[in-house]
């Protein structure tokens, strides 16, 4: 039975509370009595597969099961080792050499270079509609192939001369594309599995894997179960004997198994925003800086969201400082850019404001001055106490403001994904986290037909400033180039950003390995439980 959190008017009771060494904790600070680390995954993930999964419930399962060519140091995200345990990179920085490692499948098959081959042009097969094929345009021709313009997938600057030898040729220097290649879209899949049970080929009963877990149990809405797998390559290195990641939606419930100590670790975006003041001095809380973006998008495709200026109208009739003090209590930033914060050097446009009376004219400019003419607006966001409750401030925003009147739509993540994916709304919430660290993380997700795009959007001129970016070697110019992609963005306004994320998320303490950085991805073949967390400093 799940222990209920104590409220009163003002805050959380003290029963709420384990106290060690003068220090308070929220809830349960025992170690568990197994090696196995618990911890709230969110929702249903829509699918499990590295090539065509998208979104963090998804991609958090397939990086506990499989494992690139390489791996991200827990906090600097430096790539280290993975599958290849060693690498080149040609004079002009073009071709990487990636030398695998002896490394075996679940089922005793060898880790081999055509894994990989197979593996990226799968993701790169337009009619398997993976959503981040667009990731792989770094490598040459690969973005002709996946658009139909090349048919010999022999052509993709992708080669596999030996069973170890994987040789990655790209159109342009790219600094940060070994850390592309720890990313779950660029891992490798047996294809003796994927063919012979196709879309249920990573269902518990018929899965392998090459990573440090595989996958035992998975029942939907509820729990996956997790082995330490014993044919991974470094399985001497990973200290836990299991995990469980349960699947749950609902804010306070993930807040109260955590409580009660059923898991030992709550990531971030999992607290809900009403608590953060009672939790934020807690010894067991822990927030960092993150690259995350809030925002809503519009489907511009809608007879009605086409209409740039009404689209604008929306988007300066946002009081983000208000949302940020009020909701989230000073936990999120304000942030009226799609390239989140923390790139230094890098030129943030400003383009969008909050201006009530300038929406006002935008309204107008539209066709519906004072809101007249429009009617039966929709806003669709997944199911999350906090993303309805901004939901709510932002529909009487505009009904204050621009006096509209929308209804909001509440989705489970599954419907929710296919309807963003497939177009199906007129406003829908969104985010993105970055990827790796650069703007184009953020900036390349909005490119004509980019699977992660989801509003319909297309601007040839954005697209040839990404481009140009993409060959320009100077890192100073490369920004300025970027920047004046992001002002054409912003301008057109498919995108209302709200807010940059913070890192906000409760950790037990005997929890060790799991550490805070940019990107909030975890690796945890490096977490372990530490019995000894109460007389030992934290290594």
């Amino acid at each position: 039975m799940i222990v209920a959190l104590l409220l009163i008017a003002a805050g959380l009771t003290e029963g709420a509370f384990a106290a060690k060494d003068g220090r308070k904790y929220f809830g349960s600070i025992r170690p568990p009595t197994k090696n196995i680390l618990s911890y709230s995954n969110g929702a249903e993930p829509e699918m499990v597969d590295p090539g065509l999964s998208v979104g963090q419930p998804d991609g958090n399962i397939c990086r506990l099961q499989w494992e690139g060519l390489t791996i991200e140091h827990a906090k600097t995200l430096e790539p280290l080792p993975g599958m290849a345990e060693r690498w080149e990179l040609s004079a002009d920085g073009l071709t990487y050499t990636f030398h695998l490692r002896q490394a075996r499948w679940s089922d005793g098959n060898p880790v081999t270079a055509l894994d990989f081959l197979y593996a990226w042009r799968r993701v790169l097969t337009a009619a398997n509609t993976a959503r981040y094929a667009g990731i792989f345009y770094y490598i040459r021709n690969a973005e002709g192939f996946h658009k139909g313009l090349i048919t010999d997938p022999d052509q993709i600057g992708i080669q596999a001369p030996d069973d170890s030898t994987l040789i990655v040729t790209l159109n342009n220097p790219t600094p940060y594309f070994l850390s592309l290649t720890s990313f779950y879209s660029f891992m490798p899949v047996p294809r003796w599995c994927v063919e012979k049970f196709g879309v249920r080929w990573s269902r518990p009963e018929n899965v392998v894997v090459n990573g440090p877990f595989r996958c035992t149990s998975w029942k939907p809405n509820n729990r996956f179960l997790f082995d330490k797998n014993p044919t991974y390559w470094d399985q001497a290195n990973v200290k836990l004997d299991g995990i469980v990641a349960y699947s749950i939606d609902d804010l306070n419930t993930i807040l109260n198994l955590y409580k009660a100590g059923t898991t030992d670790w709550n990531p971030s975006g999992y607290l809900p925003a009403q608590y953060l003041p009672y939790v934020k001095d807690m010894a067991d809380f822990r927030t960092a800086p993150y690259l995350g973006v809030y925002f809503y998008s519009f489907n511009v495709t809608n007879e009605v969201m086409k209409n740039k200026w009404l689209r604008k109208a929306l988007a300066w009739s946002i009081d983000r400082e208000a949302i940020c003090r009020q909701l989230f209590k000073g936990m999120r930033i304000p942030h009226a850019n799609f390239v989140a914060q923390g790139f230094e050097g890098y030129p943030y446009p400003k383009v969008i404001g909050f201006d009530p009376a300038y929406a006002r004219e935008c309204l107008a400019k539209a066709g519906y001055p004072d809101g007249k003419g429009l009617a039966g607006l929709e806003l669709m966001f997944n199911t999350s106490e906090d993303h309805r409750k901004l939901a709510e401030i932002v529909q009487a925003m505009w009904k204050d403001h621009l006096k509209i009147n929308v209804a909001l739509s509440n989705q489970e993540w599954g419907s929710y994904l296919r309807n963003t994916t497939g177009l199906n709304y007129q406003v829908a919430r969104r985010s993105w986290i970055g990827d790796y660290a650069d703007p184009a993380t953020f900036l390349d997700c909005m490119k004509t037909g980019d699977g992660n795009n989801r509003t319909g959007w297309s601007s040839p001129e954005y697209d040839a400033l990404l481009a140009e970016a993409g060959r320009t070697f100077d890192p100073v110019a490369r920004y300025e180039i970027l920047a004046r992609a992001e002002t054409l963005l912003l301008d057109e306004c498919p995108v209302i950003p709200i807010y940059n994320y913070t890192l906000t998320e409760m950790i037990k303490p005997y929890v060790r390995g799991i550490e805070a950085n940019l990107t909030n991805t975890n690796n945890l073949k490096f977490a372990w439980i530490d019995r000894n967390w109460s007389r030992d400093a934290a290594p």
